[in-house]
Order: C-alpha cells, then structure tokens, then sequence
C-alpha cells in the first residue's frame, strides 16, 4: 500500500470520526430529554454518568476526566447537588478537600437516562448483525484507547468512559 493511499485512509478515518462527533452531538441535542420524566441536557449526563460510574471525584480530577474547566465543573455540580443528584462530602485522605458522589436519586436518574440512550443505540444498529456490532466496539474501542495513551496522564480514568 502506497503513502497516498495510506494517507487517504488516515484522512478518511479523520472525517468520519469528525462527522461522528458533530452527528452525535446533533442527535443528543434533538431528544427530548425533558420528556423521559427526569431527563438530563447533555453537560448534567455526562458529569452524572462519570461520577455514577466511576466516582466518587475530587472536582480537579473530574474536570480533568471530562475535559472541561474547573469552574464550569464546579457549576454543573453545584447544580446537581441542588437537584439531589450528587453530594459532597470531605475526602478521608485529605480534609482540605471534598468528593462528589451519587445519591440514591442520583442513580436512578442516571439508570433512566443512560438506558434511554442505550435504547437509540440499539435502534440505530438493529440492522447490523452481532458479529458486526462486536467488531465495531472492539475497533471503537481500541480508537479510544490510542487516543487515551496520546494524552498526558493525570491519574484520571479515561479509558472507562464507554459506560
């Protein structure tokens, strides 16, 4: 295989990822969240879903994990505290600090949401066969893993996010 070609690969793999994101986005944005009883927009599902997942965080670390700044971190949290969603509470290995959990409530929000999502996931590829499906999310994943390595470490979980 020749470099142009190489190249084009590359380039084409480029697009489609970039066309991925904006389509994703684009979709996250027409559903109707508010609909689903205790729907999330997309900045409170993402902050719940890695604290649900992963959590609990120092507000640093999950800023860091989700590429956002600290004080619009800190914002987004303070208005899923005041949802009953998450809480803080003072970290055991430093008293200076806090952590942010999931509530009870929490849980659930995050379970009806993430299930919701899961459900469009699975309309958009009914047509695929399993084999099909397995190859790309071994293939998705691997993507996210190189992307993951390229990064600079922060003793953040970046490679859990598929949850």
């Amino acid at each position: 295989m020749g470099s142009d070609e190489l190249d084009d690969e590359h380039a084409a793999i480029g697009r489609q990822v970039g066309r991925f994101i904006r389509l994703s986005e684009r979709l996250f944005a027409t559903l109707k969240w508010n609909e689903a009883g205790r729907g999330l927009e997309r900045p409170a599902y993402v902050l719940l879903s890695r604290v649900a997942v992963d959590g609990p965080f120092r507000l640093s670390a999950l800023a860091t994990d989700v590429s956002l700044d600290l004080s619009t971190v800190s914002r987004q949290v303070a208005a899923l505290e005041g949802a009953g969603l998450v809480r803080r509470f003072q970290d055991p290995s430093d008293k200076r600090a806090s952590l942010v959990e999931v509530t009870d409530v929490g849980r659930e929000v995050f379970a009806e949401n993430r299930d919701r999502w899961l459900a469009i996931w699975r309309e958009l590829l009914a047509e695929w066969e399993p084999e099909q499906r397995r190859e790309f999310a071994a293939l998705f994943t691997r993507l996210n893993e190189s992307i993951s390595e390229r990064l600079p470490q922060t003793g953040t979980t970046f490679e859990r996010d598929a949850r």
